[in-house]
């Protein structure tokens, strides 16, 4: 099967481990905020949350093997620190 130059340099890039897997960092930066979330004092907070939006958080949060209130703590810091924002 014969290349074109862009396949090529495709190809090339790939051997060459260029590449990096988007699950190999979101796995990296989830490891750096559950540090960061287990360094920091933590404070008692109770909030009403739907059962079906608990349900939901829970059932990702053990797809992920991530317990789920590390999610709402990472969820919370992210959107103090302006990583994420809400759609309102």
């Amino acid at each position: 099967m014969k290349l074109d130059d862009f396949e090529n340099e495709l190809l090339e890039s790939i051997e060459n481990n260029e590449w990096k897997s988007k699950d190999e960092e979101l796995a990296k930066r989830t490891k750096e905020l559950q540090r960061y979330i287990k360094n920091q004092k933590k404070v008692a907070l109770s909030i009403r949350i739907s059962e079906n939006d608990i349900y939901e958080l829970k059932k990702r949060a053990l797809e992920n093997a991530i317990p789920y209130q590390n999610i709402i703590q990472m969820l919370i810091h992210q959107y103090n620190t302006n990583q994420i924002r809400l759609s309102i």
